[in-house]
C-alpha cells in the first residue's frame, strides 16, 4: 500500500511532474521547464507517493473552506495503470474525510486518461472550458 510522505526534495518532485505533463505542455503550448513547476508547487502541500521505499509519485493539495483541492497527483510512467491512482485518491478522501472537509475538488486535461479514472471513483464534472473539467466529489 503506498504512503504519502511530506516531500523534501521539490525539485525531484517537481521533475516527476514535467515528464508525466510534457505531453499536454506540449500540446497545449505550455513552455514550462522545472523552475516554473517548482514554483507553481511551492505553496501546496507536496507528498510523496512512496511504495517499498521508492517514490512512485507526487501529490499536492490545498485546502479553502470545506475544500480540499488535488491540485495534482502524479504517477511514474512504470506504476501507471496498476490501481496506484485509485488508492491514492482514497488516501486523499480519507485525509479530507480526517479534516472534517466536504468536498475533494480536481481539474483535469479533458485529453487525460485520468478522467475516466475520476469519473469512475465518484467524481463528477461540475464545469469545463476547452481544455479542463473540473471535477467535485462530496465526501462527507
Amino acid at each position: 500500500m503506498p504512503q504519502f510522505i511530506k516531500t523534501e526534495d521539490l525539485d525531484s518532485s517537481a521533475q516527476l511532474t514535467l515528464a508525466n505533463m510534457q505531453v499536454y505542455y506540449d500540446m497545449y503550448d505550455v513552455d514550462w521547464v522545472i523552475s516554473d513547476v517548482r514554483f507553481a508547487i511551492s505553496n501546496l502541500d507536496n507528498y510523496d507517493v512512496v511504495l517499498d521505499c521508492e517514490v512512485i509519485g507526487a501529490i499536492r493539495l490545498a485546502y479553502e473552506a470545506d475544500r480540499c483541492h488535488l491540485r495534482d497527483i502524479q504517477i511514474k510512467a512504470t506504476h501507471q495503470s496498476k490501481g496506484y491512482g485509485a488508492l491514492v485518491i482514497a488516501k486523499v478522501v480519507a485525509l479530507a474525510k480526517e479534516k472534517q472537509l466536504s468536498y475533494v475538488d480536481l481539474r483535469v486535461f479533458k485529453r487525460s486518461p485520468a478522467y475516466r479514472l475520476y469519473e469512475r471513483l465518484g467524481f463528477v464534472v461540475e464545469s469545463e472550458d476547452d481544455k479542463f473539467y473540473q471535477m467535485t466529489l462530496a465526501v462527507n
